[in-house]
């Protein structure tokens, strides 16, 4: 019974399920023994369980045996022996088992992996400081210097909206009092310095003159007559389609 299970990496077995058959007298002593070798430790059995059949007639047993997982490679030769008068015929020995192919690519995802290496946990040393660390601070800087940067486009924005807004109100205040004969004093400045800044075109102080253009198209006829050619289509049109809808109703 050697290299009954499979040679593969990460191979564990959960169970062993025997069976056979005793051929002996109802009163004779009889012991039967299953059983694998521990691979990993010589002298030793990995799977051992003994049947007592004293005082038992011949007959066949079947016998389910779950066991914890276990690595597939810590099974050695397995054999069936009998102490005692008698003698085991049709033995059968299954082995379930579960493969995790994990364990022959990574064998770090678990821990019953056989190449599995317990991680060493590292040491802090009593006292760190994060903020001493030369990474986390270059971290630190570099944030603040990013909220500055943001705070400054922030104030930049505010100004250039306070000029906007200032322009507009200079806007509004002079189309007010363009077309007034007499500028208060700070209406004229203004309006000085939006000419200066040529802000203002200058078809805004231009003045219309005020025209009126009478009509001068008259009728001859306050009635139009209606036109017979027309007349003569619109009938044409009508008769062709009441011929189109008597052929529809033809077929």
């Amino acid at each position: 019974m050697s290299n009954v299970i499979p040679q593969y990496t990460g191979l564990q077995v959960n169970g062993i399920v025997y069976q056979y058959t005793t051929i002996k007298d109802t009163e004779d002593e009889m012991y039967v023994t299953v059983q694998n070798e521990d691979a990993e430790n010589p002298g030793q059995y990995i799977f051992r369980e003994v049947d007592d059949w004293t005082g038992q007639p011949s007959n066949t047993i079947r016998k389910v045996n779950p066991m914890p997982y276990t690595l597939g490679s810590r099974f050695g030769d397995g054999s069936i022996t009998v102490e005692g008068d008698g003698e085991v015929v049709d033995a059968s020995v299954t082995y379930t088992y579960r493969y995790d192919e994990n364990c022959a690519n990574i064998p770090q995802t678990n821990p019953q992996c056989p190449d599995y290496v317990v991680p060493e946990i590292p040491v802090i040393e009593d006292g760190y400081d994060a903020l001493q660390d030369d990474v986390i601070q270059d971290e630190l800087d570099r944030e603040q210097v990013a909220k500055a940067d943001e705070d400054q486009e922030d104030r930049d924005r505010e100004k250039s909206k306070d000029k906007e807004d200032k322009k507009r109100e200079m806007i509004e205040v002079l189309l007010g009092t363009t077309n007034t004969t007499a500028l208060a004093g700070q209406s004229q400045m203004l309006h000085e310095e939006l000419l200066a800044m040529d802000f203002i075109p200058p078809a805004y102080l231009f003045v219309l003159p005020s025209t009126v253009y009478e009509e001068t198209v008259t009728l001859q006829d306050s009635e139009l007559p209606d036109n017979p050619d027309a007349r003569r289509n619109n009938f044409a049109q009508q008769l062709l389609h009441d011929r189109l809808v008597d052929l529809q109703y033809q077929r």
